[in-house]
């Protein structure tokens, strides 16, 4: 059984009571208002572009994607379009 993979990663970060950080990555093919809002981070995999970053502004598409590649490893990979995922 394959993951379904969205056009959008969409990536926020939500403080919990303790003062500690969680992180939420989705992957939606579409965004909603709330995400723009709300999210740190959306790359568009359809345009190859960067919706939203409020963490780098200078970061590109390609720069974002490697950077959660390493940052999220084996749990990313197969939320990736096939393009975007690593051969074995």
């Amino acid at each position: 059984m394959s993951i379904p993979t969205g056009r959008y990663m969409i990536v926020s970060y939500l403080q919990k009571p303790t003062g500690k950080w969680d992180e939420v990555t989705e992957f939606k093919n579409s965004i909603r208002p709330k995400h723009l809002q709300n999210a740190k981070v959306i790359l568009d995999f359809r345009y190859k572009k960067v919706v939203k970053n409020t963490l780098n502004k200078e970061a590109g598409f390609d720069d974002m994607v490697e950077f959660y590649k390493r940052l999220l490893g084996e749990k990313l990979t197969p939320h990736l379009p096939p393009e975007f995922q690593e051969s074995p």
